[in-house]
């Protein structure tokens, strides 16, 4: 039955000519769309007038999504066994005719692509797949993507649109070939990611003029869905720049959890008109810079560890060459050398540096004797010289007090002599003889 017709027939039904036939818009599987003028709401509206009764979902996904970048539904009608779903009319062309048409510039790009993201994110919010996002692709097919004359876009067709009740949901295997989810073609959970796969695949379409990024043109479907269904490569033209290949790279991607989420899409630098990329944005990209991180600390480690038995060793060589009084000589002679003079300034050039702090596993040590003892003992032995040769320069003027005294200076003070003299106790010798032992524990 025509058009034409079929708005008569509905006419009949409300007792009224509420809607007046002008053209045929489009056709497709599921049937026809009209442009008709409506009386009620004084203006052109678009029906889309099936005989599939599944499109009611279509209408209910339809009712539920009130945003501006997505088609606007005013009413839905049945009768003799057609829907009718009466949504606006839209003046402009679709993205597919655009791309045809112009090469659009980068700003055009990003503009189209943060609206369709805005679409999605709302759409996902609400736990709506899209499930056939595609710029067209034939004559005779109503396309997804509608660029208006002001450059607003609008997305126009929910017919395969699904709401997500649980997660691990698999759904019947639907959607345009060539811009379908390798997880669809496998029979696998179906997520709002299969929009985000089909998004990455435009926006290579709309930057290099309609070529696809995995069908050369010539593959037949089967053998697509071949190549999709394991890991593929991507390769890209030398002038796509670097932000654009890492969206491409992490929207067209084999697994879904590798994916970005339509609100990620949003922060990217592409998207964002930025050339660098600050942070990850994917669970793949998380989790590498996590794994290079515990690489690099693990290697951090190991050198601090090293530098650690290294200055041990050191310590402990040199507390073997001080137990010799002919070495002891020879290093305080060293200690003068021009040789350590530039290694003792380049140790406080490196000691002044500003170093990142780097938390490490202690390793416990149990300490039997070390290297400071020696040095305490050493200062006490000094310490008990200093402290001899001024007792004996004490007892030195004491004397010499005492025989002015028997000659008669009566301008002298004596001393005070009934201060007790004290000897510090003498330091044995064998102990500088015992060594410095460590016992390491590993973790």
């Amino acid at each position: 039955m025509e058009p034409e017709q079929l708005l008569d027939k509905l006419n009949d039904i409300l007792l009224a000519d509420h809607f007046r036939f002008i053209e045929v818009i489009g056709r497709g599987s599921f049937g026809v769309v009209v442009a008709a003028f409506c009386s009620n709401l004084d203006r052109i509206v678009a029906i889309k007038i099936t005989s599939n009764i599944d499109q009611e979902n279509e209408a209910n996904l339809l009712k539920a999504c009130c945003h501006q970048n997505i088609v606007k539904l005013y009413k839905v009608l049945v009768a003799n066994n057609h829907l009718y779903l009466i949504m606006e009319r839209l003046v402009g062309l679709t993205l597919d005719k655009l791309l045809k048409q112009s090469i659009l510039s980068e700003q055009s790009i990003r503009n189209y692509m943060i609206q369709i993201l805005n679409a999605l994110v709302f759409l996902h919010k609400k736990n709506i797949i899209h499930r056939d996002l595609k710029p067209g692709k034939e004559i005779n097919i109503i396309e997804n993507i509608f660029i208006c004359e002001n450059a607003c876009l609008k997305l126009i067709d929910l017919g395969l649109g699904q709401e997500i009740v649980c997660k691990g949901c698999v759904y019947q295997s639907v959607g345009t070939p060539y811009f379908i989810a390798p997880e669809v073609i496998l029979g696998k959970e179906q997520s709002q990611a299969i929009d985000i796969f089909s998004l990455g695949i435009i926006f290579y379409m709309m930057i290099n003029n309609l070529q696809h990024p995995l069908w050369d043109g010539q593959m037949r479907k089967r053998n697509y869905y071949e190549f999709i269904s394991n890991e593929f490569t991507i390769s890209f033209p030398k002038t796509m720049s670097e932000m654009a290949k890492d969206f491409v790279l992490n929207t067209v991607q084999f697994r879904s959890e590798n994916r970005m989420t339509a609100l990620q899409c949003l922060e990217h630098p592409w998207i964002k008109g930025k050339g660098v990329k600050t942070h990850p944005m994917t669970t793949r990209e998380i989790m590498l810079r996590y794994n290079i991180q515990q690489k690099l600390q693990n290697i951090i480690k190991s050198m601090m560890f090293m530098k650690t038995l290294q200055q041990t060793c050191e310590e402990e060589i040199h507390y073997i060459k001080t137990n010799d009084s002919p070495l002891i000589v020879e290093k305080e002679e060293e200690q003068f050398s021009p040789h350590e003079t530039d290694r003792a300034r380049l140790s406080v050039e490196l000691t002044n540096q500003k170093q990142k702090p780097f938390k490490l596993h202690p390793i416990q040590l149990k300490k039997v004797n070390s290297y400071k003892d020696l040095l305490t003992l050493r200062e006490k032995q000094l310490n008990q010289q200093k402290y001899q040769n001024m007792i004996l320069r004490f007892k030195e003027k004491l004397s010499l007090g005492n025989q002015l005294n028997v000659i008669g200076h009566q301008n002298f003070d004596a001393p005070i002599s009934h201060r007790k003299l004290t000897t510090l106790p003498t330091i044995k010798t064998n102990r500088l003889q015992r060594q410095s032992t460590f016992n390491f524990k590993y973790f």
